[in-house]
């Protein structure tokens, strides 16, 4: 059986509809029966535009960069694909190859 890590990277001011994508990217994922996701929140970051989303101490730039991480079994990311591309009207969508190691 073969793994692989599928990275979501919205901001968290998309919105789809009127809720935060990432929300709704991990509704899907959740209905889909995928066995987990995390989402990740950046710190410091900047895409293709050039500008720079930071959080400092007691301010915070807004707009911060989110990254949404599942592992699952190849079949079931490639299955996700077409669906998760409809729903990002921006964003990225890495896939990797990973060994899994622990299973629980």
């Amino acid at each position: 059986m073969s793994y692989q890590k599928l990275c979501i990277y919205v901001d968290e001011d998309d919105k789809l509809g009127k809720r935060p994508l990432y929300e709704e990217i991990l509704r899907f994922l959740r209905e889909r029966g995928v066995k987990g996701a995390t989402v990740f929140k950046g710190v410091f970051g900047w895409g293709p535009d050039g500008v720079v989303h930071t959080v400092r101490l007691l301010r915070a730039t807004g707009n911060l960069p989110l990254k949404i991480e599942v592992i699952e079994e190849e079949e079931t990311i490639n299955s996700l694909l077409p669906e998760l591309e409809r729903l990002l009207h921006k964003g990225l969508i890495t896939i990797s190859p990973i060994t899994k190691i622990i299973k629980k």
